[in-house]
Formats: structure tokens, sequence, C-alpha cells
């Protein structure tokens, strides 16, 4: 059964949301076709819904926009074309617990323990078989103190804090983040949606103001793995964001269950078990937290690892989202047929895997779109786009996933290496982050390369090699949902694969 939006909600439309009109008619007279989200999403409107649509968008409540607007609200946030936009309500301090997992957290337990109080109905700090004084400093604080005698991982100490809450809704802090004024009202306020079950913020790791910071907390302001950027989404796997680390998590407390026998990724677990059940989860950039690095570059280093060697007993409990995504290996195939034949087979043999892809996807595109005007001109935009990120999903899957088979192919030569740089040099120009050039490529691939290591250790030690296999090609099929048409367009964009930060 289908769940309205409740009446009380705004939305706001996805950056990446395209609005065209059908060929037809004028957009007043024969609706409008709206094409965006994550799989890529083409509905068309009637006449109706379009004037729905059309006050949804100008700012109205779902409850005055018009007949069927909390349904057809419903229907666009879940293909990610639009974005709900919660009522602020009364601050959510006497309905919220804090659950804090820490291990070792003297010297920090006490400030974050003072900076929850006031945001909460209670603060439960679970301590897991800390060696120093972490129960005592967070109890002096105002905490309510669990201990394991021994240390059992982050997923059962929040477990158990979750079943010794009393609200309804909890939120999990780290040790290492500083929550800020208003995130945990604004993610409390999705709730008021009976379809979410939890809801994220935007984890930063900004640099203190006043100081400049050392190489690594610049580098992590500006590619923190948990960082999940500035856009809103529902989180989902091969969505643009496909989880989202318990760092900071809000969850209604009959959901919080976590697996005990995971040591990273329990997080990227729990939210697609939740996603799996038909469950909605948010991420909501406009609360924000911020989160310390890593205190040196060898824990720096064995946290990438860490992240990525769950992602081995992840793809067993979740075949498919970990693959690499087929456009990856068909890029990297090109580079290397290019690299070893510069002759003019090699350039007619990536020619072809270059331009034909592109052929087959665009004349796809047009005929789905071809009920719009100009279909062609869309759809080739649309391609085009989507290459630019397989060749940039390419390039880092390259790093993050098959960098020994690089490595044992010899040297690279010039084409390689340029393959190699250059997405990289691309992510330094956009970000814009306050490391240099040539410490930033230097970084970056040392992120990779651990990540890449635990990536194959994981794959190692519990014998599944999926997360290094590409996914299979699949047949693009025609999905009805309903109305006037609808449905997932084939692989236009590709989400490639996640990332998987825990949050240890």
């Amino acid at each position: 059964m289908v769940v309205p939006l409740p009446a009380s909600f705004r939305v706001q439309c996805d950056p990446g949301l395209t609005i065209l009109a059908p060929a037809d008619a004028p957009p007043a007279v024969g609706g409008i076709v709206l094409l965006g989200g994550s799989p890529l999403r083409l509905m068309a409107l009637s006449a109706p819904g379009a004037r729905v649509f059309a006050a949804l968008r100008g700012g109205v409540t779902v409850g005055v926009a018009g007949p069927g607007a909390g349904l057809l609200a419903r229907r666009l946030v879940d293909a990610g074309l639009i974005h709900p936009l919660p009522p602020r309500r009364t601050p959510a301090a006497g309905v919220v617990t804090a659950v804090i997992p820490v291990r070792d957290g003297a010297g920090r337990i006490g400030a974050l323990v003072g900076a929850l109080r006031g945001q909460c109905a209670e603060v439960i700090v679970v301590d897991d078989g800390s060696g120093d004084a972490t129960s005592a400093e967070a109890a002096a604080a105002g905490a309510r103190v669990i201990r394991h005698d021994r240390a059992r991982g982050p997923a059962a100490a929040r477990t158990s804090g979750a079943r010794a809450a009393r609200t309804e809704v909890i939120a999990f802090c780290d040790c290492d983040v500083r929550p800020t004024a208003d995130w945990l009202d604004r993610l409390v306020a999705h709730l008021a949606d009976p379809a979410v079950v939890a809801v994220a913020p935007r984890v930063a790791s900004p640099v203190p103001p006043g100081s400049r910071g050392g190489l690594r907390e610049r580098y992590e302001a500006g590619r923190s793995p948990l960082d999940l950027g500035p856009w809103p989404a529902a989180v989902r796997p091969g969505g643009r964001v496909s989880y989202v680390p318990s760092a900071a998590l809000v969850i209604r407390r009959e959901h919080a269950a976590f697996d005990p026998a995971l040591r990273f990724g329990e997080d990227v677990d729990l939210v697609w078990r939740l996603a799996g059940r038909g469950h909605t989860v948010r991420y909501e950039p406009a609360a924000v937290v911020h989160h310390d690095p890593r205190s040196s570059w060898r824990a720096w280093a064995r946290q990438r690892h860490g992240y990525g060697s769950s992602a081995a007993e992840l793809a067993r409990r979740h075949p498919g989202p970990l693959r690499p995504a087929r456009g990856a290996a068909s890029a990297v195939a090109a580079v290397s047929l290019l690299a070893t034949r510069r002759d003019r087979v090699g350039a007619v043999a990536v020619g072809a895997l270059a331009v034909g892809p592109v052929a087959l996807t665009t004349g796809r595109l047009a005929r789905r779109l071809g009920r719009t005007e100009h279909p062609g001109r869309p759809a080739l935009a649309l391609t085009v786009r989507g290459r630019r990120h397989a060749l940039l999903t390419a390039a880092e899957t390259s790093r993050r996933t098959w960098l020994p088979l690089l490595a044992c192919a010899g040297r690279p030569d010039r084409l390689v290496q340029a393959a190699a740089v250059l997405p990289l040099v691309h992510d330094w120009w956009a970000a814009r982050p306050a490391v240099g050039l040539a410490p930033y490529l230097l970084l970056r691939v040392a992120d990779d390369a651990a990540y890449c290591a635990g990536v194959w250790s994981g794959c190692l030690l519990r014998g599944n090699i999926e997360p290094l296999i590409p996914a299979l090609p699949t047949i693009p099929r025609r999905r009805r949902t309903g109305g006037r048409g609808g449905g997932v367009i084939g692989a236009a964009t590709s989400p490639g694969p996640a990332r998987l930060p825990s949050t240890v």
C-alpha cells in the first residue's frame, strides 16, 4: 500500500531533474514529462498531474497542492525526482535517546555527552570494553553507562544501547562526532513521514576555524569517505546515495538491529536490509555534524583498509550492488587494448567500444523520449553525461578494485598513466580542496590503494570474489509504474560501486 506524503510537507526538485514538454501539446494542456532520478527514470504526468506538480514546485504544502497530491508526491519522491521538506516542529529533546558506542574514549566522551544532553531526553554511553576512564567520564557528564566487559564491536554496542533506550527514536553518535545546533531537529522532522524509518545527516570534516590544519586534516575536509555531498536523496543500493554511515544516524528504535557479526560495514548492511524490506531511509545534508579525522597516517590507512575489507561479506549478504559496473570494465578494456595495439586494428576496436554503446544508448533513450519535443537532443546529452560518469567510475574502479591486476601488467605506458591521472586532476579541480595538486594525487592513490588492499584481503579471507567481478549485461525492460507511463530507463547513468565506510 502506497502511503501519501504527509499534507504538511513541502518538496524540492532534485538538481538533476529535467522537465520536458510533450510533442503533441503545450504543457498547460497536455501535461509534462519528467526525467531524472537514480537510476534514471521517465515519468509522464497528465494535465491535472502537471498542475499539482507545478503547485508543489511553487512551494505550497502537499495538503493544498490539489487532489491526489500526496500520492503523486510519494511517487515522485520514491523515484528520486523530488525530495521532501518536512515542517520544522518543536525541538526533539523529549523524544530522542542518544546512544554513543565507544571504546577508549576518555578525553572526548565528556564533551559529546554534554553537547547531546541538551538535545535529547537521555544519553546512553555503551562502553565497549574500554581500558581507560571512559565510563567514569561519561557518568560524570550525565550519561547512563552500559559497560561490556570485553569488546564486542560497534554493532553489538549500538544494539545494547538501543535495547536500553526508553524512547521510540534513537540518535546514534560516534565518539568522534561533534553535533551542530539544529542537526537533530532537522532529522527527527523527517520521521513525521510514516514511511521513513531512518535518516542521516551530512558528516563533514571541516578544518576548525582559525586553524590551517595539517595535510591529513585538509585532505579529509575535501575527501572524507563519510561525507556524501550536498544533495538530499533516498538511500538505496544502486542509488546516488547507496549507504549512510552510522557515525550519526536517527532511527526508529524497532529498526535499530545491527548485525554484531560485522566488524566493518554493519551500517551499510542495516540500511540495505531496511531498503530491501520496503522501508525508506533518507539522507538529509541540511543537517550537519562534524567528524574528526584519524589522529595518525597509520590509523587513516587502517580505516580505509577496514572499509574495503567489508566488501566481501556484504556481497555475500547482498549479492549484486558491490560488483563493479560493466561500463567501467568496458572502459578499462578499451584503454588496455589501445595501449597494447596502436595499429589500425586497435583503433577500430576501441572506436567500436566507444561509439557503439553511445549510439545504442542514445537510440534507446530517444525512443523512450519519443513523446517529447526533439527527443534526440536530451537523449544524446544524457548519454554523453552517462559515458563521462562511466569513464570516471572506470578510473576509480581500477584504483580501488583492480589495482593488483594492473600492477601485474608491468610498467604502464603514457596512455594508461594519463587515463589514471586525469580523472584525479578532474576531481581536484572540481573540489578545489586546500591541498596542492601533487600531494592530492599522492594521497588519493594511497587512499584508494589502502581501500583496494582491504577489498582483496576480505575477498581472500571470505572466499568470495564477487566484488572483483564486473556486473553481467542485462536486457533493459520497460516497467510500468501506473498512470500515464513511467518506468526506469536502462543505465544511461550508473552510480558505480559503493564505497563502504563504517564508523568505528
